[in-house]
């Protein structure tokens, strides 16, 4: 059996037209023999809407959320509410046996929050996470699609979507861990896509200035998954549902892969 994670963001939570075909091709592949695929979301765009509507300031520190009581119930509504249950009645409309859950279900992920230089409210750092329940769902033919939002023992945690995703994969000891955005893969000096990274390579390609910015945690945080058990991780653009097969089956690399 092929265990995959695979993580979605950027624009695919904003074109509908574009998400409505990353999930027939996400459909497609869960009815592959032999694979079993679990789909983690985040859903920012969604979540500055509702915010907006409480008329309360939204800060972000080093890329994370400020997140207060307030704020955390609009995002806990929004993610493990609106945006979960959307995307499980598009794949049930197209066959795809899907269920919809959060990470303080099961306790999948359980956190304590998250120790900074600023009060970042309820923002969840993940100490642990318990996979029987996707391994449970698989089991009985059902496709988990799991919001990021985490279990703690008084309140729940909001937790960053990569970095969820990126702690089940390994839980998970998965095969694949696919992140897909607007960003195509790890670019080169020119521009082009590296087909196949490892960490002397990506060492190196840090040290040249030619991966930088917000990619240099992205690399360096699957380096560590993998050192952790995954077998590959993934970076890719969303193209077509032939793509995404293609990716997963290994007939072509669309991407960036990291071993």
């Amino acid at each position: 059996m092929t265990k995959i994670v695979i993580k979605i963001g950027g624009s695919l939570a904003i074109d509908e037209a574009k998400l409505e075909d990353f999930l027939r091709g996400f459909a497609q592949i869960t009815a592959l023999p032999h694979i079993k695929v679990a789909l983690v979301h985040g859903g920012g765009k969604d979540i500055n809407e509702n915010i907006a509507l409480l008329q309360e300031e939204v800060n972000f520190i080093n890329g994370l959320r400020v997140t207060t009581p307030g704020i955390m119930k609009m995002v806990e509504m929004t993610l493990s509410g609106h945006v979960n249950k959307k995307l499980v009645r598009m794949l049930l409309a197209m066959q795809c046996p899907a269920v919809g859950i959060s990470g303080v279900d099961g306790q999948i992920f359980s956190a304590d929050k998250l120790k900074a230089e600023v009060d970042l409210g309820q923002v969840g750092d993940i100490h642990s996470v318990n996979p029987q329940l996707i391994q449970d769902l698989w089991q009985s033919g059902w496709t988990p699609v799991v919001s990021p939002i985490s279990y703690g023992a008084e309140m729940p945690f909001n937790v960053n979507a990569d970095t969820a995703a990126s702690e089940l994969a390994v839980a998970l000891q998965a095969d694949q861990f696919i992140l897909v955005s607007d960003v195509p893969g790890v670019l080169d000096g020119e521009k082009n896509v590296i087909g196949e990274l490892d960490a002397p390579k990506i060492a190196t390609l840090i040290d040249q200035q030619i991966i930088t910015g917000g990619m240099i945690p992205k690399v360096q945080a699957s380096l560590d998954s993998i050192e952790r058990g995954l077998k590959s991780i993934h970076i890719v653009g969303w193209h077509s549902p032939e793509h995404l097969r293609q990716q997963i089956t290994g007939e072509e690399n669309h991407g960036s892969i990291i071993r």
